[in-house]
C-alpha cells in the first residue's frame, strides 16, 4: 500500500479486473475501466490498444483527471495521488475525509461531524479547491460547511491533484482538485459473470454506527448493464480522545445510487447515473463547534445528482471521439432552530455540460500526439429564506460560466513528454434582490507540464500552471446584519460587487524511481519527490470594521463587514513518498511539508497544516487471502501562525487494518477490521475546536454472489 493512498493488489486480483475489461468495448469505456485495474497493480500490467492486439506493459496507477485522458500516474507533471476500491473498502471510511487525511499535504479540519468537515491542500482551504463528482462540479460554499456530501461505500476511485489545474477545470481549482467516481455493473461483476448481487453490513465503535447496504447489479446484454445500490448508516455521538462524548454528533443517513450503461452499436455509447444521500441530525448550526442550547438546530441535508453521459468510439477513427456530460445537481439544507423554531432553508442548485473531443496522431501502433479541447457551460442558482422570506446573510442569485479549452499532449522522441494548455471562461454572477448589482469578469489560464523518463527507472517532471476562483455569490451581495452589539448597535454586511478574482501561479519540479523486480520476482520499489511555489493574487478575505461613530454602509454605531481583495500570498513546500511493495509484504514512508506566507503584512498564512510524516508497513499471505497493515501518522506542532491564531501540540496517530479475501468455496466473501487510533489519542487539529474522535473498533463484512 503506497503512501499516496494507491493500493497494489495481488496479480490475480488484477487478471480478474483486466478479464472485466475485455468484455467490455474499446475506447473510451473502456480506457476508464482499464485505467481503474491499473491502478491496483503492483506490477507491470497490459493495456490492451484499440486493435485487440496483445496487451501492451504499463506501469502503475493511471490518473484520467489530471489530463481528462487516461495515462499512467508516473508519466504526468502534477502531483496526483489516486484512492482504489480496495483501499476504500479496507478503510471503512464513514466520511470522505477520512480516506483524504492519509494523503501528503492533504488534511482534514473542522471535527469529527463529517456535515463540517473542510480539506485543505497545500495550505489553501476548502472553498479553494474543485471538488468533481462523477465529473459534475459541486460547487457548495457555506461558511463551517462541508462541500459536499457521498456515501464513501459507493465510490470506486477517488483522485487528488495537488496545485492548480484551472486550464482543464476553471474556477476554483487553485489549491487542487478532488474527484470521485462511483462504482458501476462492472467494477462489481466477477468474471463471466452477468447478474450479481452483494450484501454488506458493518459496525464502528467510536460512535456506535451501524451500516447495512446490498446491490442488484448485471450486463443484461453485451451492451447494456444495470446497477441499483443502497447504503444505510445509523450512528451516535461520536467519543473524543478523552474519554468524553462529542454532544449531538448523532446522525442516520442514507444512500442510493442508480447507474446504466448502454450501446446502440457498439460504437455509441449512453449513460445515465442518480445519486442520492440524505443525511438528518440535531447538531449545532456551526457544526465545527461544541453544542449549546442556543445553537443547536434539527438539519436534514439532502443532495441529489443526475447525470448524462455520451461518448463516441470508432476505432477506426482516431480523431473524432466526442463525448458529453449533462449533469444536474440540487443540495438542500433544512434548519429548525430548537429554541425558537426558526427555520432557515438553503439551496444550491447547479446545471452544466461539458462537450470535448480527442483527437490521437501516431504512426502505426506508435502515438505521438493526443489533442483534447472542449467547451463547458454551468450556472449555479442559489435560494435561501428564513422563515419563508429572503436570507440577506446568504443571497438569492445566480453565476453563469462558459469556457473553451485546449490541451496537447506531445511525445517527442521515445522520453520526452510536453503537455501545453489553456482556457479561457468567462463569467457573470448577479443578485436576485431587484437592484442592478452584477460582477462580469473572464480569465485565461496556462500551463505547461514536462515528463523525461530519463531511464526506464528514473523520470523528471517539471509543470507550470495557472489557475483563479470566481468570487461567491455571498462574498459578492451578502447584506444584512452581521451581529449585534447591544441595544440599537449592529455590524453590518455590505456588499462589494467589484470583487476580482483570486488569481494563482504554480511553479513544481519533481522526480519519480521506479524498479520492477528489485529483489524478487513480482516486487515494485518507487519514490516519488515534488517542490513547488504557488503564488496567489488578490486573496478575498473578510475586513470586520467595528466602530461607534456612523460609516459609509452602517448610518449607527457597530460598523461595517465587507469582502476585500486584500492579501496577496506564497506558499511553497514539497511532498516525498517512497514504497516497496512486494506479494508478501509492503512498506511506505512519506513527508510533507507547507510554509505559506501573507506577503501584504509579512505574517504566516493562518491556513498553513503542520509538517507530517506518514508511515505504512504491513505483511500478506497470500494462500489464505490475508492483509495485515499498519499505519503512523505523526503531526508535528503547529507554532508558525499570525497573531490571533492558537499555535497547535503534536500528536501521534497509529491505525491497524486485517482484511480477508478468501478465494475457491468462500470466494465472494470479504471481511473488513480495523482499528482507528489504536491507543486513544486525546489531540485537537490545527484549526479545529472540537477534539478528534477516539478509539475506534470496526468490521465490515461483505458477500458477493
Amino acid at each position: 500500500m503506497s503512501c499516496s493512498g494507491s493500493t497494489y493488489l495481488s496479480t490475480q486480483t488484477a487478471a480478474r479486473s483486466l478479464a472485466k475489461i475485455r468484455a467490455r468495448p474499446s475506447g473510451p469505456a473502456r480506457q476508464l475501466a482499464l485505467a481503474l485495474a491499473l491502478s491496483s497493480l503492483p506490477a507491470v500490467l497490459a493495456a490492451a490498444p484499440e486493435s485487440g492486439d496483445p496487451p501492451e506493459v504499463q506501469l502503475g496507477p493511471v490518473t484520467v483527471t489530471a489530463t481528462k485522458t487516461s495515462r499512467p500516474l508516473d508519466e504526468v507533471a502534477e502531483s496526483v495521488s489516486v484512492i482504489d476500491r480496495a483501499e476504500i473498502e479496507a478503510e471503512q471510511p464513514q466520511t470522505l475525509g477520512r480516506l483524504l487525511e492519509n494523503l501528503p499535504n492533504v488534511e482534514i479540519g473542522g471535527g469529527p461531524r463529517g456535515i463540517g468537515q473542510s480539506v485543505t491542500i497545500r495550505g489553501l482551504s476548502d472553498d479553494r479547491i474543485l471538488f468533481l463528482l462523477d465529473g459534475a462540479r459541486q460547487n457548495l460554499t457555506r461558511a463551517h460547511n462541508a462541500r459536499l456530501f457521498v456515501e464513501p461505500d459507493l465510490l470506486r476511485q477517488v483522485e487528488v491533484i495537488r496545485g492548480p489545474a484551472s486550464a482543464l477545470w476553471g474556477s476554483g481549482a487553485i489549491g487542487g482538485v478532488i474527484a470521485l467516481e462511483t462504482v458501476d455493473a462492472s467494477d462489481l461483476l466477477a468474471p463471466g459473470q452477468n447478474l450479481g448481487a452483494r450484501t454488506r453490513a458493518g459496525y464502528q465503535g467510536v460512535n456506535d454506527q451501524w451500516m447495512a447496504g446490498a446491490a442488484v447489479y448485471g450486463r443484461v446484454t453485451d451492451q447494456l448493464d444495470l446497477l441499483v445500490d443502497l447504503t444505510y448508516r445509523d450512528a451516535g455521538d461520536t467519543r473524543l480522545g478523552d474519554g468524553q462524548d462529542l454532544e449531538n454528533s448523532a446522525y442516520e443517513r442514507t444512500s442510493g445510487l442508480a447507474k446504466g450503461t448502454w450501446s446502440v452499436d457498439g460504437a455509441n455509447w449512453f449513460s445515465a447515473s442518480y445519486l442520492g444521500f440524505s443525511e438528518d441530525g440535531e447538531v449545532p448550526s456551526n457544526a465545527q463547534t461544541a453544542a449549546t442550547p442556543e445553537n443547536l438546530v434539527d438539519r436534514t441535508t439532502r443532495q441529489d445528482n443526475l447525470n448524462f453521459r455520451y461518448w463516441h468510439d470508432d476505432p477506426d477513427n482516431p480523431y473524432f471521439a466526442p463525448s458529453l456530460l449533462l449533469y444536474r445537481n440540487e443540495i438542500r439544507i433544512d434548519e429548525d432552530r430548537k429554541r425558537d423554531g426558526r427555520n432557515d432553508d438553503t439551496e444550491l442548485t447547479t446545471v452544466g455540460l461539458d462537450l470535448r473531443n480527442t483527437m490521437r496522431f501516431g504512426l502505426g501502433n506508435h502515438l505521438d500526439q493526443i489533442l483534447s479541447y472542449g467547451l463547458e457551460y454551468y450556472e449555479d442558482a442559489a435560494d435561501a429564506e428564513r422563515d419563508g422570506l429572503p436570507r440577506s446573510s446568504s443571497p438569492d442569485g445566480s453565476q453563469e460560466i462558459i469556457s473553451a479549452y485546449l490541451q496537447d499532449e506531445i511525445l517527442i522522441g521515445e522520453r520526452l513528454t510536453l503537455v501545453p494548455g489553456i482556457r479561457f471562461d468567462d463569467y457573470s454572477s448577479k443578485v436576485d434582490n431587484g437592484s442592478a448589482e452584477t460582477n462580469e469578469e473572464s480569465a485565461w489560464s496556462g500551463k505547461i507540464g514536462a515528463n523525461l523518463r530519463v531511464t526506464d527507472w528514473l523520470s523528471l517532471q517539471a509543470s507550470y500552471n495557472e489557475a483563479f476562483r470566481a468570487p461567491s455569490l455571498s462574498e459578492l451581495f451578502v447584506s444584512g446584519v452581521h451581529f449585534t452589539c447591544g441595544p440599537g448597535c449592529q455590524n453590518l454586511f455590505v456588499p462589494n460587487p467589484d470583487l476580482e478574482p483570486e488569481k494563482a501561479r504554480n511553479k513544481e519540479v519533481g522526480l519519480r524511481l521506479g524498479q520492477q523486480d528489485l529483489l524478487m520476482a513480482g516486487d515494485h520499489a518507487a519514490f516519488r519527490a515534488a517542490f513547488f511555489r504557488n503564488d496567489v493574487r488578490d486573496f478575498i478575505d473578510q475586513e470586520v470594521i467595528f466602530t461607534f461613530r456612523p460609516v459609509p454602509g452602517n448610518p449607527g454605531p457597530g460598523g461595517v463587514t465587507t469582502q476585500e481583495n486584500v492579501t496577496d500570498a506564497r506558499l511553497e513546500g514539497f511532498e516525498i513518498e517512497a514504497l516497496y511493495d512486494a506479494p508478501r509484504w509492503f512498506a511506505g514512508l512519506a513527508y510533507s511539508q507547507t510554509r505559506g506566507d501573507n506577503e501584504t503584512t509579512g505574517e504566516p498564512l493562518a491556513s498553513v497544516q503542520p509538517d507530517e510524516w506518514i508511515t505504512r508497513l504491513g505483511l500478506r499471505f497470500p494462500a489464505q487471502g490475508l492483509e495485515l497493515g499498519s499505519r503512523g501518522r505523526f503531526i508535528a506542532a503547529q507554532d508558525r501562525v499570525p497573531e490571533g491564531i492558537e499555535p497547535s501540540q503534536s500528536y501521534n496517530l497509529f491505525d491497524i487494518w486485517l482484511t480477508w479475501r478468501p478465494a475457491e468455496r468462500l470466494a465472494g466473501l470479504n471481511l473488513d477490521l480495523g482499528i482507528d487510533n489504536l491507543l486513544d489519542e486525546d489531540y485537537t487539529p490545527f484549526l479545529s475546536v472540537l477534539q478528534g474522535p477516539g478509539r475506534n473498533i470496526k468490521a465490515t463484512l461483505r458477500y458477493s454472489f
